[in-house]
């Protein structure tokens, strides 16, 4: 029989949580149009579990300091979650405050963006304040920091002996021949931004050094301090996202390369199946997300040739995976597993602003 203060303990544990999602639906730099749904997966399964979830966005966001918590004031949402911005006349609406207190709250910033390029400084001290104030950030800001360098991830595996392609920073438009010797492999490679890339955006296969240079000399004439860099080119007919929670994997999908082009996005029309991983493809997922300080994230592989034997490649680590592209093909639900997994208070972090 359990005693009373494990019984209590056990009322803490499975007592619901509320969420907070922090999005910028005015982010995307795509010239594109792409269908999304109009409600988001972890709305619908928060529902299912009792769960409260509430939305606001980082633009015209401010937080503040309340007895026993913070209040968040953000524009109105319309019912697509799109922030409805100030009309011509400079007329704006606030919806209801929302009030959050570390205790029951957990805090998921999606908009946070890139840094100068489609989101504020202020907006990440925001987040950080929180952070520092004892809320349960998902995925903490150490963690979204080295996510949101493709540099500093392919450091960060290096450093942890992670199998990923070879890749070098582009430091100046007139380096870019002895950057090419440096990385050491064979024409076509990939170029993109170490960072702002969105679903695949801002990757590019280069053919040729005549290309590159170009490709780079126009980059920095609009953006001079644009991150940007080259990697190893690794011809492959699908990848794989893991989404890993908690050190353990809650979703796997083959993401198949699309016809005539590298890139293997759900959201550009690339086809997607659950996929079961090897041994050696599930525990070094689990590892990696390990070794990248997270709680929540997608680890994009590349299959090795022989996938049972030899380690795949680490492509990157995701601090935001969407859910929907995984959950509409997975047999079991990994929105649910996620948010069933912190009903467990013994997980979260410790509250000690």
């Amino acid at each position: 029989m359990k005693t009373l203060k494990e019984f209590v303990n056990l009322q803490e544990d499975i007592k619901p949580y509320n969420i907070l999602v922090i999005g910028h639906s005015a982010a995307a730099v795509r010239d594109t149009a792409r269908e999304e749904p109009s409600t988001p997966i972890i709305d619908k399964v928060s529902k299912q579990l009792g769960i409260k979830i509430s939305h606001a966005d980082f633009v015209g966001l401010h937080i503040n300091k309340v007895s026993g918590g913070h209040e968040v004031n953000s524009f109105e949402l319309d019912e697509d979650l799109q922030v409805e911005l100030p009309d011509s006349q400079g007329n704006y609406k606030y919806q209801k405050p929302i009030k959050i207190n570390p205790a029951d709250w957990i805090i998921m910033p999606r908009g946070l963006g890139t840094l100068g390029f489609t989101g504020s400084r202020n907006w990440y001290d925001m987040i950080k304040n929180l952070e520092e104030e004892g809320y349960f950030i998902l995925n903490d800001m150490d963690c979204y920091d080295l996510c949101n360098s493709k540099y500093m991830s392919y450091l960060k595996c290096l450093q942890h002996d992670i199998r990923t392609p070879k890749t070098e920073p582009i430091v100046h438009s007139e380096t870019v021949e002895d950057t090419v010797k440096k990385l050491n492999t064979d024409f076509p490679i990939i170029l993109k931004s170490s960072t702002g890339t969105q679903t695949g955006v801002g990757v590019v296969v280069v053919e040729s050094m005549r290309s590159l240079k170009s490709l780079v000399q126009m980059t920095l004439l609009y953006n001079k301090y644009l991150p940007i860099i080259i990697q190893e080119y690794i011809k492959i007919k699908y990848d794989m996202r893991v989404i890993v929670c908690e050190g353990k994997i809650v979703g796997s999908m083959r993401r198949n390369v699309m016809s005539d082009d590298i890139r293997s996005n759900a959201s550009l029309g690339a086809t997607t199946e659950e996929i079961e991983l090897t041994d050696l493809e599930r525990s070094e997922s689990i590892r990696i997300a390990e070794e990248f300080g997270s709680r929540l994230v997608g680890v994009d592989l590349l299959p090795s040739e022989d996938r049972e034997n030899e380690l795949p490649y680490c492509l990157e680590v995701n601090a935001n995976p969407g859910l929907n592209a995984i959950e509409e093909i997975s047999k079991d639900s990994p929105t649910k597993m996620i948010l069933e997994t912190y009903k467990d208070r013994s997980i979260w972090p410790v509250s000690t602003p």
